[in-house]
């Protein structure tokens, strides 16, 4: 075992009472910010700043909900999953079936010949030259900010999130328990505030999906991520080299449980996000850890990345079409 993942062991134990509170404190504002935002609905100046705040403790809980697929988060088992379960309403996202296709992404991150596994669709710059024009008109729409961060993560979370296909290979149950505490949540807010509520609700959806979506893109899509084929792509060099740390600030660390050191929890996947931070800067510490860090211009910026070239080793923004990307002659 190399250094790093001995080293990384160290704190990959949970600590029941840090989890507890970390999820009692995380819901208790959760629901402060929902009450605040459905009871000020039309009193815009209170109603709005609630919703962001709710959505950014929804997606707190969400990372909660990220723990416990990994079975990090408490120490037994049947407390992950319940809480994991009980969160899938505010996560929007069935737990068995999210804990499934998390899995193969862990498994297979940065394998070129399993990109099934990844959330986002990736051509490489090979693929793409070779491609007929119909396919890369598609692939172009695709990869715009306009699906992938304004559109594609709501409509994933608030529409195909309730019944996902790989959900068929879980089973049926997760999925209908999911969905009915889906609905009842629902029906508790149309009970309490009407229709208006409910786009309150799925306003704070949209808030969530749009900055949740964004994270784990940017986090997979820089431009030095690397991707490979096995058996040369190794277990180490995949994590660490196929995620970076998203650096924006201690306040970010703190609200979205440290999801940002992301190379190091595709390392050692059973670290808790409420110790991963402490873990990363003790490997960084011991020079056994150095990370592509990405800050907020910079993560922007990885909207422009759209394929991988295999032969340089990095991401790269669409060919000119003078190139004939599209399929066009050159001038």
């Amino acid at each position: 075992m190399s250094a790093i993942r001995k080293m990384s062991r160290d704190f990959a134990t949970p600590d029941d009472a840090r989890a507890w509170w970390e999820l009692a404190i995380s819901f208790a504002l959760y629901a402060m910010g929902m009450i605040v935002a459905l009871g000020f609905i039309g009193h815009w100046w209170v109603m709005i700043p609630a919703m962001a705040f709710a959505a950014t403790m929804g997606l707190r809980l969400y990372m909660i909900q990220h723990d416990c697929l990994h079975r990090s988060f408490f120490t037994g088992r049947m407390a992950n999953d319940v809480v994991g379960t009980l969160l899938s309403p505010i996560a929007m996202t069935p737990f068995q079936a999210t804990r499934y296709k998390h899995n193969l992404h862990h498994a297979h991150v940065g394998d070129l010949d399993r990109r099934d596994a990844f959330e986002i669709d990736v051509m490489t710059l090979r693929e793409y030259e070779a491609a007929p024009l119909g396919q890369k008109i598609r692939y172009r729409i695709y990869r715009s900010p306009l699906i992938l961060v304004v559109i594609g993560p709501f409509l994933l979370y608030a529409v195909l999130r309730r019944v996902p296909l790989y959900g068929l290979k879980t089973g049926l149950w997760d999925l209908v328990l999911h969905n009915a505490m889906l609905f009842a949540y629902l029906w508790a807010v149309w009970v309490w505030t009407g229709w208006a509520g409910i786009g309150v609700f799925y306003g704070i959806v949209y808030i969530a999906t749009f900055f949740g979506g964004l994270i784990p893109y940017i986090l997979h899509n820089f431009e030095t991520v690397h991707w490979g084929v096995k058996p040369d792509l190794d277990f180490e060099t995949a994590a660490l080299k196929g995620s970076a740390v998203l650096d924006l600030g201690p306040v970010f660390d703190l609200a979205m449980m440290n999801i940002g050191y992301h190379d190091l929890h595709h390392l050692n996947a059973k670290i808790p996000g409420y110790k991963l931070r402490a873990a990363h800067r003790a490997l960084e510490d011991a020079g056994l850890i150095s990370s592509t860090r990405i800050g907020l211009w910079d993560g922007l910026r990885c909207l422009r990345w759209k394929l991988y070239d295999e032969e340089h080793g990095r991401m790269v923004p669409f060919p000119p079409l003078s190139r004939g990307a599209m399929g066009l002659p050159a001038e």
